[in-house]
């Protein structure tokens, strides 16, 4: 039994390998074109200056406490 790939195969496996590099190199473009991690506490400090700038800090104040107590017991009824 001969195992070698006929040319067609040989033509279509090549056109896959290029296909393949192609988006390969427009994936590495759009990860580069990402902003890089941003570590949690550069987070929780930009989201604090966000909210000492609020013009609205009450109201933002009462979204963050509600969300921080619906967090957990969303977790306990298994919604999360």
């Amino acid at each position: 039994m001969d195992r070698s790939r006929s040319p067609d195969a040989e033509a279509l496996i090549d056109e896959l390998q290029r296909e393949s590099e192609l988006r390969r190199a427009e994936l590495r473009a759009i990860a580069a074109a990402m902003p890089e991690a941003v570590s949690r506490r550069a987070l929780v400090r930009s989201m604090a200056k966000s909210i000492a700038t609020a013009p609205d800090k009450p109201r933002v104040v009462r979204r963050v406490v509600a969300k921080i107590v619906r967090t957990p017991l969303d977790m306990v009824r298994g919604r999360r």
